[in-house]
């Protein structure tokens, strides 16, 4: 799970604020407001030290006449309107607040719309230069510059904070705020942010996507935990998570992840035990999520090595109905039914794997020791008569010509079964060199002596 930046905000633009003229306003007031005015002027100018001059003295005078008449809405959205243009979003966003609270109550719905247009515009402009810095930081991290994507996530950050502070409370920008820090790997600060906000957001109907968000921030901040090898916490972290959020699956899966890791990591009874907990949440999450085989593999592979046989068995078979006919997975189930003497099953499912991966010679020596399991040695030989030339013996390039001057029983065995799909050349330490021709579409193998003598057979057919 991964954030996704919001759209970014379409600028707006700044509205004049229209003093009034029918009420005695307060000189500090009136003053600021002239400040604010000239000093605009001179920006267009160029003038920038005395706008930023002339700014400082209407953040004075505002501040003054803030302080000896708080009821009058213009001059607080002029003081935001100063702060803002000193970069000072913090303070801007508090007399921006200030004045629509005033100008709300005072039932002016006009005026109202000129100071939050005032204040989006400073907001749309730190917004969208955040998410452009995400982007950026993005862009740097796909071409490998580590370094220049960190300074762009923490130059993002900081003005995605100040968006948040001209417009507190503001779902959108509280996500987007959350996403730099998390793309940055910053899940702690991401995780506060974001439940920050939900605190301030209150009844605002678009809050979800902060719930959404923070769900994800913290089972990425989990899995960075496994990732950095800290497995104690992650497992700690997971844990409450889940109870958090019992039915997600992903966060089963990454707590199986963070057990699987760090069993690797343990000896013996620890060892086993937290590959049973490992299973136990891969389990978890496949009932939540019963389409997934990887789950129910991952929970089969943890119980069998925990040595939990029968808890292996029935993850082996879930996986199974999920995806058919896969081998490994028959082999593993295979491996388990005969741990748990369970043969004849054993036999089945390994019958099965080798008619899907019929050059897998581990399979044949898993059917070996079954059949050595059962005391039946004469399976045992001829299974290994498979095994042994697959895993030591040359495969000839041409098995035609390999079988065309043979003799004996061999020539018998050509002229009978035809030629072989598979020949091996190998030795044997009391035999001496030997032939193996493997028909696999039959289940049939014969191994000849130089002399052309049949030295064994085997037979892999299925089961009746």
């Amino acid at each position: 799970m991964k954030l996704r930046l919001l759209v970014a905000a379409v600028s707006v633009a700044l509205c004049a604020v229209m003093a009034g003229t029918a009420f005695a306003r307060n000189p500090h007031v009136a003053g600021g407001i002239q400040y604010v005015t000239q000093g605009l002027n001179d920006f267009q100018k160029g003038n920038k030290d005395d706008y930023l001059r002339e700014m400082n003295k209407a953040v004075d005078q505002l501040s003054l006449g803030a302080q000896e008449d708080p009821n009058d809405y213009e001059g607080l959205g002029y003081l935001g309107w100063a702060y803002a243009e000193l970069d000072s979003a913090g303070p801007a966003g508090i007399w921006f607040a200030k004045a629509a609270e005033v100008a709300t109550a005072k039932g002016d719905k006009k005026k109202l719309d000129v100071i939050n247009s005032n204040r989006d515009h400073y907001w749309s402009i730190a917004f969208n230069d955040g998410i452009k810095g995400i982007q950026d930081a993005q862009q740097f991290n796909d071409a490998g510059a580590k370094d220049e994507a960190a300074k762009a996530f923490a130059a993002a950050s900081v003005k995605l904070t100040n968006a948040t502070l001209l417009r507190p409370g503001h779902p959108q920008t509280i996500r987007n705020l959350a996403t730099s820090y998390a793309l940055a790997n910053n899940f702690d600060a991401a995780e506060r942010v974001l439940v920050d906000g939900l605190a301030k957001c209150g009844a605002d109907t678009s809050a979800h996507v902060l719930t959404d968000a923070l769900k994800t921030v913290r089972a990425n901040k989990a899995g960075a935990l496994t990732d950095a090898k800290k497995y104690d916490e992650a497992i700690a972290y997971y844990v409450d998570l889940t109870k958090g959020e019992p039915g997600n699956a992903d966060l089963w899966m990454g707590l199986g992840n963070a057990y699987y890791n760090r069993a690797g990591t343990k000896q013996d009874a620890a060892k086993k035990a937290d590959f049973k907990s490992a299973a136990d949440a891969y389990a978890k999450a496949f009932e939540f999520r019963n389409t997934d085989g990887s789950l129910a593999f991952n929970a089969a592979l943890s119980y069998q090595n925990a040595g939990e046989l029968l808890l292996a068995e029935g993850q082996w078979r879930a996986f199974l109905k999920v995806t058919p006919g896969d081998a490994d997975a028959l082999s593993s189930l295979g491996s388990v039914l005969a741990d748990e003497k369970k043969y004849d099953d054993a036999r089945a499912a390994l019958e099965q794997a080798v008619t899907l991966k019929p050059d897998e010679k581990i399979y044949f020596r898993q059917l070996a020791a079954v059949f050595s399991k059962q005391g039946n040695n004469a399976k045992t030989t001829e299974m290994m008569f498979v095994y042994l030339p697959m895993a030591n013996g040359k495969l000839a390039a041409d098995p035609a010509a390999a079988t065309k001057s043979a003799k004996g029983a061999a020539a018998t065995t050509a002229g009978a079964v035809g030629v072989p799909d598979k020949v091996y050349d190998w030795t044997d330490n009391t035999a001496g060199a030997l032939q193996t021709w493997v028909y696999t579409p039959k289940h049939l193998a014969f191994t000849f002596n130089t002399a052309g003598l049949l030295v064994q057979k085997s037979d892999w057919n299925p089961k009746k």
